[in-house]
């Protein structure tokens, strides 16, 4: 048995030996499911034993990618766990591949006749997945092409793949030195906490030494960005959607005008952002603000140390809002290794949550001890409950909702937990500090995300447009955003224009805007649950019980969230708004 601080995949399989025999048994459902092609028009019954078999498949599949990736990424410089994992992605991409007739054959049946397939009882529960074929119709190919692409899914994967080894596994960091000149470690875990420090050349030191690499590498990142940048404008061109927004926005059960809602009610409300950050600049008692100077919490000598079980607790209280059984879950999460927790050698960086279904979530943590870290605690539970919800209550297709919804459940949590520790705050100076840290996670999260969005927006666009661009382009493209941003308390240090280049969600095309909706719609469902608004909480455990059951935006709708309306942001920049208001009067 591994240690409590790390995860147990014998949850999963036992031993190696059972990991291979799911694999042999993947492909006797492989060879099953291929009985079916050619077939699908013959009626509701030959459908309904099509997806039965494709739902066994796609639960051992989740196993088998699962539990080779959770090896993977727990040390990525060893042979043997990236031999297993490229064995997943073949096997994956074997059993995409064998599937690949299902949606076009489907597609071929005309809309009238799937309509009355969905008035029967067997077909009802994917309901959603015959709605989806009838609204995608016109951008699933002919089968021989579906079953091209399949075969090229684990190629397109390579540039993600090559700048994830590159960076995590092969960059060495230039080490930084604190104020007696002792020589500090620099990782991409640690990075976040020198940033706030309160000691300004450990700031500084931090910003260029991580910077100055990417620097060094900024156009072979440029080349692996673009590349993935082109992979899915020319998806969408071959799709026949608008623009690769519109079929990323449509693969989300989102939409264009809930992007371009988000942008337009971003920019229109920077002022905030700019008087935040003036503040900031005021308190720290500088002339001007550096772009490594934004992350430090101005009101707190140094950045507070919290070990693990302190942490757990602390998440476990703030949570007791959402009520026993949640919490109960939650306690299981933390005492029948769901978490892998510490930082160790070539573990992959950041943090995630990865359900499995059958077995239960998994949470990558690299905690160092860092009040941050709880919030990301919180946060990373939030979309593990919302995968647990979801396979407790749907059959495996209907339980994989879209990242439009899942960064909701995150975030909510995280608002919950900063809420909880605002409010039994009873010293004036630690509340100033928690609200001023609370500022910081919605401007991360809100205007930080926007930001990324908006240079997605504009890279995309100029590559559908024809233009060329090179690493210049790209650093230009993000300096002039991050001046738009920052406003005129912050001098634009000249390395930030290399940021970009550290952004791993870049190549999951308009990924981030999920994040900067998702805290838009966790603060509206937050306030209520805070609130105490009658049988709300019911309501959103509901939600995230139906998984990807139900269109995404419908979905937010039966929790008063409406993400292409401009009221629904409004509150957001409202809620931040007071919050400034009531930090500005504690520091007076």
């Amino acid at each position: 048995m591994n240690s409590k601080y790390e995860w147990d995949l014998t949850t999963i399989f036992k031993t190696q030996e059972d990991f291979e025999k799911a694999i042999d048994e993947l492909y006797k459902e492989i060879n099953k499911i291929k009985e079916f092609q050619g077939k699908l028009c013959e009626g509701v019954d030959v459908i309904y034993n099509c997806y039965k078999t494709y739902e066994k498949a796609v639960e051992i599949d989740e196993k088998i990618y699962g539990y080779a990736m959770l090896i993977y990424h727990k040390d990525m410089s060893k042979q043997e766990s990236i031999r297993l994992y490229k064995k997943a992605e073949k096997v994956t991409t074997d059993f995409s591949e064998s599937v690949s007739f299902i949606e076009p054959e489907l597609s071929k049946i005309p809309t009238e006749k799937i309509e009355e397939y969905l008035k029967s009882e067997k077909l009802k529960e994917y309901e959603k997945v015959f709605k989806d074929i009838i609204k995608d119709k016109k951008h699933i190919l002919s089968e021989d092409v579906e079953k091209v692409i399949s075969k090229y899914s684990e190629v397109f994967g390579v540039s993600e793949n090559a700048y994830e080894i590159f960076t995590d596994t092969e960059f060495e960091f230039p080490s930084i030195k604190d104020e007696n000149g002792n020589e500090l470690k620099m990782t991409h875990g640690l990075f976040s906490k020198y940033l706030m420090s309160f000691n300004v050349n450990i700031r500084k030191q931090a910003f260029e030494s991580m910077y100055s690499l990417y620097k060094k590498h900024i156009n072979t990142i440029t080349e692996l960005y673009l590349s993935r940048v082109k992979k899915c404008t020319i998806s969408a061109n071959i799709r026949d959607y608008k623009s690769s927004i519109d079929m990323a926005t449509n693969a989300d059960d989102s939409s264009v005008e809930v992007y371009d809602c988000l942008l337009k009610e971003v920019n229109k409300n920077l002022n905030l952002n700019h008087e935040y950050l003036e503040l900031k600049r005021k308190l720290l008692g500088v002339e001007k603000l550096h772009t490594y100077d934004v992350y430090t919490n101005t009101l707190d000598v140094e950045d507070t140390e919290v070990k693990f079980e302190e942490a757990k607790q602390t998440v476990l209280n703030a949570l007791q809002i959402m009520g026993e059984e949640y919490t109960g879950k939650l306690k299981e999460a933390f005492d029948n290794n769901w978490i892998d927790v510490y930082e160790t050698p070539n573990k992959r960086t950041g943090a995630y949550s990865m359900g499995v279904y059958g077995v239960h979530p998994f949470v990558l943590l690299n905690y160092i001890n860092s009040s941050r870290d709880v919030s990301t605690i919180a946060h990373e539970l939030g979309h593990s409950m919302h995968s647990y919800y979801a396979s407790e209550n749907q059959n495996v297709i209907n339980a994989n909702y879209t990242i439009m919804v899942a960064e909701v459940a995150s975030t909510v949590n995280e608002i919950l937990l900063a809420s909880y520790l605002i409010e039994k705050e009873t010293d004036k100076t630690k509340k100033a500090a928690l609200i001023n840290e609370q500022l910081d996670m919605i401007r991360a999260t809100l205007y930080r995300q926007a930001m990324f969005a908006e240079f997605e927006k504009e890279v995309h666009g100029k590559v559908e447009m024809g233009e060329s661009l090179t690493s210049d382009n790209l650093n230009k493209i993000y300096f002039e955003l991050v001046k738009k941003y920052f406003g005129e308390s912050t001098i634009i240090d000249d390395l930030i224009k290399y940021e970009w280049a550290r952004i791993p969600h870049f190549y999951s095309c308009f990924y981030v805007y999920k994040y900067a909706t998702g805290i838009t719609s966790a603060i509206v469902i937050a306030s209520k649950i805070l609130a105490g608004e009658k049988d709300y909480v019911n309501r959103y455990i509901n939600m995230l019980s139906q998984g990807g059951s139900k269109g995404s935006l419908e979905l937010l709708k039966s929790v008063d969230v409406d993400l292409e309306r401009e009221e629904t942001y409004e509150i957001a920049f409202r809620y931040f708004k007071n919050r400034l208001e009531e930090l500005k009067n504690l520091v007076k």
